[in-house]
């Protein structure tokens, strides 16, 4: 609702170079693939109300809509939310559009799509949301081109293989991707479709609803080592986690919170050994509870395809900084991110603005425009910038903008009525 023009995050790794003290930066934060150098991280920074969370939930509503089975009821209403401040904003169309790489191979698909202004009026069935474009271009051997193009309900498809065996769409809110892999789960349209179902989000699967991954650990014995030793690194040490199996139902994906225990060894004063048992719900901190939901993630992240792209808004809160310090530099270790899987998060903490951690190219800012439109912008796209700056230091003194433009609450020639 506050994007008015196109905006662009990219996770391509610009040319530029670290200071040469931190040289081991360019080698740990990309990810080669094929010729292609990958930034594994990206932060997004501004003031509050510029408009980064209506810039990770654009993104996250894309990728809700992509995993989803074709439907007759249309859900693509959050997609449909132009820019608050116009006139006319119901025959806005709003565009989406995500390069992917996948085994090596280039893939761009995108779609627009808007309001159905007919929807209340018509006698006939209609969408409340229309798709008036979309499409899709990848690798086809060693060139790239067209796998098919829509206008509306009329779909191009005679360069898509296997399109023979799939029909026409059957409703005008339909996503021709999502229809074409109901009745071709092998082809290249099932090729793309996969990689966002290895797309999570905080918002929109909620940071507890992470909690499963890391349950799914403790299903298997010899897998919590992994889920205690990743806390241990985290300087939070138990000797064992425990959950009640009979509380677990067929349809459920969480656990209860109050059905998570950790144990912890100390000795008493008399040197004799006690455990006790602490209540996930009742007895940890948000930090804590966080860092568990997120535990199993990032262990299926860093050392599977499973999840290859994690969406945090507001990744600082409940943590500490040197929490969240720590978080990044995992996620930007090849050793420990083997699957090269890519982060990109929202927050307000500034301790990640070093040159030690991250590169130039891997911040991003939101700022209001006069007419309360977001801008999106790279630090690399902002000239005299030397890539050994205090980057805090400089975003906090206003070098980079995106800051909150403050005044005084009251004036201090007016006060209320006693």
């Amino acid at each position: 609702r506050s994007i008015k023009e196109l905006q662009t995050i990219s996770f391509v790794a610009t040319g530029l170079k670290s200071p040469a003290e931190y040289s081991d930066i360019d080698k740990n934060n990309i990810a080669e693939e094929g010729d292609m150098r990958l930034l594994k991280t990206v932060g997004l920074y501004g003031a509050n109300a510029s408009g980064k969370s209506n810039i990770v939930r654009a993104l996250e509503y894309f990728i809700q809509a992509i995993r989803k089975e074709p439907s007759s009821e249309s859900n693509l209403s959050l997609l449909c939310d132009p820019f608050l401040y116009q006139e006319n904003s119901n025959y806005t169309e709003s565009y989406f559009q995500i390069v992917l790489i996948i085994e090596n191979k280039k893939y761009r698909y995108g779609f627009t799509v808007k309001r159905n202004l007919n929807y209340y009026f018509s006698l006939v069935e209609e969408s409340k949301e229309i798709i008036t474009n979309e499409w899709l271009f990848g690798t086809k051997d060693k060139n790239s081109g067209e796998f098919f193009i829509r206008e509306n309900n009329h779909v191009n498809k005679d360069k898509l293989p296997n399109q023979h065996v799939i029909p026409a769409l059957p409703y005008k809110h339909t996503l021709f991707l999502t229809h074409a892999v109901a009745h071709d789960n092998q082809g290249v349209c099932a090729i793309v479709k996969r990689y966002f179902y290895g797309a999570g989000s905080n918002y929109s699967d909620g940071i507890e609803r992470f909690r499963k991954n890391s349950i799914s650990l403790l299903q298997k014995e010899e897998n919590k080592n992994f889920l205690l030793d990743f806390l241990s690194s985290f300087n939070i040490r138990y000797n064992d986690i425990s959950f009640e199996k009979d509380t677990i139902k067929p349809n459920e994906l969480l656990i209860p919170q109050e059905k998570i225990f950790f144990y912890k060894q100390f000795l008493t004063k008399k040197n004799e050994q006690v455990q006790i048992k602490l209540n996930l719900s009742f007895h940890e901190s948000a930090g804590t509870k966080k860092l568990f939901d997120l535990a199993g993630l990032l262990i299926y992240a860093f050392n599977t395809k499973l999840y290859s792209f994690i969406i945090i808004d507001e990744i600082d809160s409940n943590f500490h900084p040197s929490l969240l310090i720590k978080l990044i530099e995992l996620f930007n270790n090849p050793k420990i991110n083997k699957s090269k899987s890519q982060l990109l998060f929202t927050s307000h903490d500034t301790n990640l603005m070093s040159p030690s951690i991250m590169r130039r190219d891997q911040f991003y800012f939101t700022e209001k425009n006069e007419d309360d439109s977001t801008k999106l912008y790279s630090l690399a796209d902002l000239k005299g910038i030397r890539n050994d700056a205090d980057f805090a230091k400089q975003y906090l003194a206003g070098f980079y903008g995106a800051l909150p433009i403050l005044t005084d609450y009251i004036n201090e020639n007016i006060s209320p009525n006693e």
